[in-house]
């Protein structure tokens, strides 16, 4: 009597394979410490001689770390004179806290989700 586990053998490691790939796909990539991305606040030092677009300024001093201004923009959480906050990794906040200008960099509880509505209120 002819078995079929031996023809079985590579549709079963087929089958595994796509298993640990669907997994890894679904956990995404492994993430090195200092990656995760939290919400910070800065104290920003505002020149004498004044800034005219507050957040402009502010998204100028935080495209020093993140290399755009436009990154710097949908980073940002909140900005007033003299404050932000936005969106980034603890690498990025050590970074940023050396930026000239910058004084402070804290992290802040990340807010809580929206909940999910159907559009009605």
């Amino acid at each position: 009597m002819k078995t079929t586990c031996g023809r079985m053998s590579p549709v079963v490691a087929v089958l595994v394979a796509l298993a640990v790939a669907a997994h890894a796909a679904a956990v995404g990539p492994p993430k090195r410490r200092g990656q995760e991305i939290h919400l910070f606040e800065a104290t920003v030092s505002v020149p004498d001689t004044g800034v005219e677009d507050v957040e402009e300024y502010n998204n100028r001093l935080l495209a020093k770390v993140l290399g755009s201004v436009e990154a710097a923009r949908s980073a940002t959480y909140e900005s007033e004179l003299g404050l932000f906050s936005a969106f980034i990794t603890n690498n990025q906040a050590r970074r940023l806290s050396k930026v000239p200008g910058v004084l402070k960099v804290t992290r802040l509880e990340d807010p809580p989700a929206l909940p999910e509505t159907d559009g009605h209120l």
